[in-house]
């Protein structure tokens, strides 16, 4: 039995980052990994290759209206071979780079099923067995059902079918109206595919700001995507999605349905019996150091019960290895956790709407910049969005920023960072940034926030 200080059970966005941070720390590090590429669904079937598609999307946007930039662009068709191609090539690439990644860090790979079989060892395939100091669960999540639909890998698809498609259908619903859902809707609706969104709560990307949750409405429309809000869908059968909204009911034809209803909690097959841990709705539970109630066993990433983000997985990865190393790190890592929808346009958050700021008990008030009154905005075409800054009434501290329109996943940055230090918008608005640029609309949202306001 082959003994380890830190064994990591999954290696997506949480898993190889705490592999990697451990063994560069010293720690006698291994990897177990089912599947056949490292980099989890995150860079296989997800944040990667979605992004990929996305890329092209937002270029056939801007060629659209070369025009105005006194271009003229002769036609162009989108060739979906070759843009399937790229997608497999850039995953491909990257894949690859952390299996390099893995060498460098004298990190044992092994591939398979990891299995507890006691408090300090984990079997693979249920036949070698490793022993661990310590050990993190990083499985992630699979894509979830709804009761009464579910996916069929072909006229039904999950994020990864839909992903997995070599011709684009005629028109496409989606069901559930959250970050897959919105970034899926952009890019096929931008390939010319009719695209109908049904989502079941009152607004789209539900816990996400209003105003910028209407905002996105008003673009996807404008990119002929219907959209349907407080819509339950009653049935998907031969063709046809039912739903049901205002007391009426509705049927519509699909040529493929993508079901993006949120995804749940990966435990299959840890055998977590064999530690005693029983899973709350699915999740693995922790406390605040991301330990089980087993010494020396942490979970990480999808498998817990945090924001379902890549970027937070691998901050959870460092956040448990440090304590494995009895470092301390005990700031909040949630709250100022950003969040990015990659649809056109871009939306990003970070931090407190002014009603969850009020549900803590927190007064708060918000005052928005629109970025038509930036200048770098005006010039690459930017025509609507703003930035938007939520701060505490009397402090003026920073509580949460909430964006929408270009460059929005490049800004979030410098707001998680004003969240995270709890700055006041007074500092913030003092920071000087480069002109010209879309990111000068942040700095402005800070000085209306603070009471002054320069170029609005």
């Amino acid at each position: 039995m082959k003994p380890y200080d830190l064994i990591v059970i999954g290696a997506g966005p949480g898993g190889y980052v705490s592999a990697i941070y451990g063994a560069k720390h010293g720690l006698k590090t291994a990897v177990i990994e089912k599947d056949e590429r490292l980099g989890g669904t995150c860079l296989n079937v997800g944040c990667i290759p979605t992004k990929t598609l996305i890329e092209t999307a937002v270029l056939m946007r801007k060629i659209s209206y070369a025009k105005d930039f006194g271009l003229t662009v002769p036609d162009f068709q989108l060739d979906t071979a070759r843009l399937f191609k790229r997608k497999a090539r850039v995953v491909d690439r990257l894949t690859k780079g952390i299996l390099y990644l893995m060498k460098e860090n004298n990190i044992d790979l092994y591939r398979g099923i990891g299995s507890f079989r006691d408090r300090e060892s984990v079997a693979i395939n249920d036949e070698s067995l490793l022993k661990f100091k310590s050990c993190i669960i990083a499985t992630g999540s699979v894509s979830a059902n709804l009761p009464h639909i579910r996916v069929d890998g072909d006229w039904i698809l999950n994020s990864t079918g839909a992903l997995a498609l070599e011709t684009l259908p005629e028109s496409l619903v989606v069901i559930g109206g959250g970050v897959i859902g919105v970034e899926f809707a952009s890019v096929f609706s931008t390939f010319g595919v009719s695209v109908t969104i049904l989502e079941m709560m009152d607004q789209l990307v539900p816990g996400m700001d209003r105003d910028v949750a209407d905002e996105l409405l008003k673009s996807l429309k404008k990119m002929k995507v219907k959209v349907h809000t407080r819509a339950r869908v009653s049935r998907a059968v031969d063709g046809i999605v039912s739903f049901e909204k205002d007391g009426e009911s509705h049927d519509i034809p699909a040529g493929k349905v993508l079901l993006s209803v949120g995804r749940k909690p990966n435990t299959d097959g840890l055998n977590l019996n064999a530690l005693g841990i029983e899973p709350m709705r699915g999740h693995v539970p922790v406390n605040e150091n991301l330990e089980t109630a087993i010494p020396g066993v942490y979970a990480i990433g999808d498998v817990i019960d945090t924001p379902k983000l890549a970027h937070l997985a691998s901050r959870e990865g460092l956040k448990a290895v440090h304590h494995i190393l009895g470092i301390e790190d005990n700031e909040d890592i949630v709250t100022p956790c950003p969040q990015v929808v990659y649809s056109y346009p871009e939306v990003a958050s970070v931090g407190l709407t002014v009603s969850a700021a009020e549900k803590k008990g927190i007064q708060a008030e918000s005052f928005s910049f629109p970025l038509t009154a930036n200048s770098k905005a005006y010039v690459e075409g930017i025509k609507s969005g703003f930035v938007k800054v939520v701060s505490e009434k009397g402090s003026g501290r920073v509580l949460g920023v909430h964006i929408i329109g270009g460059k929005a996943s490049e800004m979030i940055g410098e707001a998680t960072l004003a969240v995270r230090e709890g700055k006041t918008v007074e500092e913030m608005g003092r920071m000087i940034h480069p002109h010209p640029t879309v990111s000068e609309s942040l700095m402005e949202a800070f000085h209306l926030a603070a009471g002054i306001s320069i170029h609005i």
